[in-house]
């Protein structure tokens, strides 16, 4: 029989890489542990540890399971505040929010949501746009904001936000209200991700011949911190993003007239079975509308 305490033990040798180590984190004794790591092979009928002079390495069935439980676990973390509302008569919705969306977008949402349905009950998740692919897939999400489409999904495009760049004092362009991509032309740029909403960018930088030494770091609240450290000359990113994390930097948009110099977001969802779907997603869209007046941001479908 498959044990939930067996499973937390095997995760936490792969995190270690070895038993004794793990067995330390754990407190139990190594040969206890080595035991309940071997029946947990047997149950399975599948070896998940290899035993090395080092430590342990996983197996490739081991690896699979590794990755796996990293999905069970989060949901399983989640069970007090599940229950806990649902005791209290109310529903919670796991929402995926990517860096990049205002605050204001995200806490006029929630109140527009919770003017019609006070029962609902939002748990923010914060992640970039493929981790919160791999979270719907596999069921730790009800709800997401993404920047890139996932083709597999439910998406609908809400808006689109203008891209720009803060700059270092010293690297601001003279008296240019916008920029181009070939602006970057040698300069040190730190972009949010290799893989996101910045790719069409810096494929019109090479198709320009543009170079640009790019630097990827997620935002966070060291980002100021990072990109001093690592002395960029300007960050691409959002406006409202420049205002959360760069507030003494000087932010210039990029032109308006090209597509790749807009930041996209969608919302996006597993299934066609989502509790209160038809009012989630009339409150996204009409939220999104309210935002219309600010030049950086359009829902226009003839300009998205």
């Amino acid at each position: 029989m498959l044990e939930l305490r067996q499973l937390d033990y095997f995760r936490a040798v792969a995190e270690y890489g070895s038993i004794s180590r793990a067995a330390a984190a754990l407190h139990l004794t190594q040969p206890t542990l080595s035991r309940q790591i071997a029946q947990l092979e047997k149950n399975l009928g599948y070896q998940l540890l290899r035993r090395t002079p080092g430590g342990t390495k996983l197996t490739v069935v081991g690896e699979a399971l590794r990755a796996h439980l990293l999905s069970i676990f989060e949901l399983v973390d989640r069970v007090p505040e599940v229950l806990q509302t649902a005791s209290a008569g109310g529903h919670l919705v796991h929402l995926g929010v990517p860096s990049g969306v205002p605050r204001g977008w995200i806490e006029d949402y929630l109140a527009a949501v919770a003017a019609e349905a006070p029962e609902i009950r939002f748990a923010i998740v914060e992640a970039t746009s493929e981790e919160q692919r791999r979270m719907l897939n596999n069921g730790l999400l009800d709800l997401s904001l993404m920047h890139t489409e996932p083709p597999e999904l439910h998406a609908e495009l809400l808006f689109r936000q203008r891209l720009g760049c803060v700059f270092r004092e010293d690297a601001l362009p003279a008296g240019q209200a916008e920029i181009d991509v070939t602006d970057l032309a040698g300069l040190r740029v730190m972009a949010h991700s290799s893989k996101g909403e910045e790719i069409s960018l810096r494929t019109a930088a090479a198709t320009t011949r543009t170079e640009v030494d790019w630097l990827f770091r997620a935002f966070s609240e060291h980002s100021e911190l990072i990109a001093t450290s690592s002395r960029v000359d300007a960050i691409l990113i959002g406006n409202a993003s420049a205002r959360k994390w760069f507030p003494g930097w000087t932010w210039v948009p990029l032109s308006e007239h090209r597509p790749e110099h807009w930041m996209r977001t969608w919302a996006a969802w597993a299934g066609t079975d989502l509790k209160y779907g038809d009012l989630l997603l009339r409150c996204l869209r009409e939220t999104a509308r309210e935002y219309q007046a600010d030049p950086t941001y359009s829902v226009a479908p003839s300009q998205l």
